[in-house]
């Protein structure tokens, strides 16, 4: 499974002087702590389906390279059975 390329996009704020009108700009955004611990959150996750998606990948090796294995003792032994 491929990893996605999140980029983070941060917003400087604004210049004061260059904000127009008698209050100024507004006041930041203070929501970025969430953001951060939900992409954190989602790492995790992330994470863990990749590590699920090895699990799986050897499996299917390991049933695969048993299944070549059953397939060369079956054939082997239905030579020695009718006498070579």
């Amino acid at each position: 499974m491929s990893r996605p390329n999140f980029t983070r996009k941060t917003s400087q704020p604004p210049d004061p002087g260059s904000c127009p009108g008698p209050g100024g700009c507004p006041a930041p955004n203070h929501s970025t702590d969430h953001t951060d611990a939900l992409w954190q959150y989602l790492r995790r996750i992330e994470s863990g389906l990749d590590q699920i998606d090895a699990r799986i990948d050897r499996l299917y090796v390991a049933l695969g390279g048993g299944t070549v294995l059953l397939a060369a003792i079956g054939l082997g032994s239905a030579f020695i059975v009718r006498g070579g």
